[in-house]
């Protein structure tokens, strides 16, 4: 074969390679998938800055604990443990019930009233100490010992329920930590069930904790709606919890001591929610009672829905390799009660697409708050189509990368 031949058959066989390569590049780059969508989410949790404390006057005197359901708190004053006084029955009438459930509204075991417990009554009455009456044979319910504890504050039937329930004070004593415990109350020590005696001690947080656990007791929250004032034996109970009732209020301690100061417990129903308020430590009752309108008053305010999506706010913008975009907007509206922005969530969830039209579902938006999440749909704002044959062939290793991702 000449050189010449052999030349022609060389260029002939280039020409035929490049044809096939270029082929099989065309066709790679028309027929490569299209790379999904970057997706940039544009509202965040920080974005939100709306805390409810920051409306509380709270003030300096004593120890201040303002407790919502969300479980986020609001402190004010010394954070060190104090006397509790009458606010260590709330403990005891609690690891009662922990102890030895009830049915609501059911009497559970009865007891009869003997000479000792009558005598302990003119003791502790002799001794200025809030008691309810007993007389000698009655016949009280265990749901009447812990009505007249909780809502009479009575320190001899404080006693008589340590005494039934758990034989003696060591025995209440050595349960009552145990539940403390398992409550995470670790700021809390009880030595006694009445409070009458100053080493029983806590902080408002821990009350305002404990105050919510009673309002979830279903026992103990029928007791604070109805509030008893008669026991199954006719002896009368008078109301020693309540406070400031005008303001609508749901008392759950007031109780005073001279180590103690005024220490006072109550829930305030706002909206739909339920925010308890602990005072350990106020100088009186005129005070305490000043204190307490304070705060209620600005609860009314400072506890509203907060607007955390609005419906067609751009929650994130879509972008394509090839250069186009798209806003992604809420179509629904998302609010939470400002109690609950501690630990507020936002997430995206956005579909995994390459091209849309307008209108479409493009995935959605989740806020978390206090353990709930709402889920709103997110739509386009305008269409992404296929990228068009010059960005398709402009770049050899985008082409190899498509394939091979």
């Amino acid at each position: 074969m000449s050189a010449g031949r052999r030349v022609r058959g060389i260029v002939s066989g280039m020409l035929a390679l490049a044809v096939v390569v270029g082929v099989v590049y065309g066709a790679a780059a028309l027929l490569s998938p299209v790379p999904p969508w970057h997706v940039e989410q544009t509202l965040s949790a920080a974005d939100v800055d709306a805390a409810w404390g920051d409306e509380l006057a709270l003030g300096a005197t004593g120890s201040t604990a303002v407790n919502a359901s969300s479980g986020s708190v609001v402190t004010a004053g010394s954070a060190e443990p104090r006397p509790i006084a009458g606010a260590a029955k709330l403990v005891l009438v609690s690891v009662v019930l922990a102890a030895e459930p009830l049915q609501v509204g059911g009497p559970g075991p009865a007891i009869t009233i003997d000479q000792a417990a009558v005598a302990r009554f003119r003791e502790l009455d002799a001794a200025g100490a809030r008691t309810v009456d007993v007389e000698f044979g009655q016949t009280w319910t265990r749901r009447d010992l812990i009505a007249a504890t909780l809502i009479g504050s009575g320190n001899n039937t404080a006693e008589l329920l340590i005494d039934t329930v758990f034989g003696d004070l060591d025995g209440y004593l050595a349960a009552a930590r145990a539940w403390l415990d398992e409550q995470g109350l670790t700021s809390t020590r009880v030595v006694d069930g009445t409070g009458l005696d100053a080493a029983s001690r806590s902080t408002a947080v821990d009350l305002a904790r404990l105050g919510r656990l009673a309002l979830e007791n279903p026992v103990l929250a029928e007791l604070l709606t109805t509030r008893p004032a008669v026991t199954s034996a006719g002896a009368r109970v008078s109301d020693e919890a309540a406070f400031v009732t005008e303001l609508g209020t749901i008392g759950l301690v007031r109780s005073y001591t001279d180590a103690a100061g005024v220490c006072v417990l109550l829930a305030v129903p706002v909206g739909d929610e339920t925010i308890v308020v602990a005072m350990l430590g106020q100088p009186g009752y005129p005070a305490a009672e000043a204190a307490a309108e304070s705060i209620i008053a600005a609860l009314s305010t400072a506890v509203r829905p907060v607007e955390i999506v609005a419906a067609g706010q751009v929650v994130a913008i879509a972008r394509t390799p090839w250069g186009q975009s798209t806003e992604l907007v809420a179509t629904e509206s998302v609010s939470v009660t400002s109690t609950a922005l501690d630990g507020l969530g936002v997430r995206l969830e956005a579909a995994a697409r390459s091209t849309i039209v307008r209108g479409a579902d493009a995935g959605s938006i989740v806020v978390t708050a206090n353990g709930v999440d709402q889920i709103v749909r997110l739509e386009s704002t305008s269409a992404i189509t296929e990228p068009g044959i010059a960005w398709r062939f402009a770049d050899p290793l985008t082409v190899i990368e498509r394939w091979t991702r």
